[in-house]
């Protein structure tokens, strides 16, 4: 799993055009589908697709595909994102990043007015106009061999809401901004069945989750009984045991399939929980099976 914006700045085959911490705009290509799609939106993203196509899938709504000449704005959380290669041309899209002080700036700046919206769980598409296009093809001609200053980053991209804000005069993108604001408590139980095995630490869980860090501890050990730390190891074991079993993988691969992103801190907690290594636990399992 990719927690972006932070793994494109890694990444030698995407342009920064332009980097402020969580905030930035970058410009992707892709030339083949990238297997590992699970994505941490670390902050709010609208993605403008100039090539091909996006495909967008949330535990909450159903898949939204987004074309080439379309945008999509993903509140940061978590997402499978597939870029769809056309034929004959590479995948090629923008992305803004911004954090929620943009957000509350250009609310501000936008409106006096500004009243709770329910966050809607269905990615929000909008078309992109020629001036929009023309922004942003400007934005990147200018300032793909530069610096620009933290200044100049957050002005581009309070810009660039302003701009797709004046050409929906329906009021509907502002709505969707207004409600980047809200981050609903989600179902404990659930949400933690579903995600246990992704490289998160127990502080981004509870933002994802819609909490603060005490209040999802608290929640926590309402529903587990136990700390949310211990379960995750827990779970994340379990899950490592029955892939070394069935699926015949590496000790590294099943760690990394679990949720463990430290090797050694695996192979103690596993030896600490199984009594054994993974790999000492593993052949005495197929020893056991032969035997029999």
């Amino acid at each position: 799993m990719k927690i972006v914006p932070q793994a494109f700045y890694l990444s030698p085959a995407i342009k920064k055009i332009m980097v402020d911490g969580d905030c930035s705009i970058i410009h992707k290509q892709a030339y083949k589908m990238d297997l590992d799609n699970q994505r941490l939106l670390s902050a709010h993203a609208l993605t403008i697709v100039s090539s091909g196509a996006l495909m967008v899938h949330r535990d909450e709504g159903i898949p939204v595909k987004i074309n080439s000449g379309e945008m999509v704005l993903l509140p940061k959380g978590l997402y499978a994102i597939t870029d769809l290669i056309p034929d004959d041309n590479p995948f090629e899209a923008t992305v803004i990043f911004f954090n929620d002080n943009i957000v509350k700036e250009f609310l501000e700046q936008k409106t006096n007015d500004i009243s709770e919206v329910k966050p809607e769980s269905t990615p929000s598409k909008f078309d992109v106009n020629s001036s929009f296009r023309a922004f942003i093809d400007q934005t990147i001609s200018l300032y793909e061999h530069m610096k620009p200053g933290p200044s100049i980053v957050r002005n581009k991209i309070l810009e660039a809401l302003h701009m797709i804000c004046d050409t929906n005069s329906n009021g509907a993108f502002i709505d969707k901004v207004l409600a980047l604001k809200t981050n609903p408590k989600k179902e404990l139980l659930r949400f933690m069945k579903l995600h246990f095995d992704k490289p998160l630490s127990v502080e981004q869980f509870a933002q994802l989750s819609g909490r603060s860090i005490s209040s999802f501890r608290r929640d926590f050990r309402q529903s587990f009984k136990v700390s949310p730390k211990k379960w995750l190891i827990h779970q994340r074991l379990n899950k490592a045991e029955i892939l070394l079993i069935q699926e015949r993988i590496t000790v590294t691969d099943a760690a990394l399939s679990s949720g463990f992103t430290d090797i050694p801190h695996f192979i103690r907690s596993f030896n600490k929980q199984f009594l054994n290594t993974p790999k000492q636990y593993l052949l005495s399992k197929r020893d056991k099976n032969q035997s029999n």
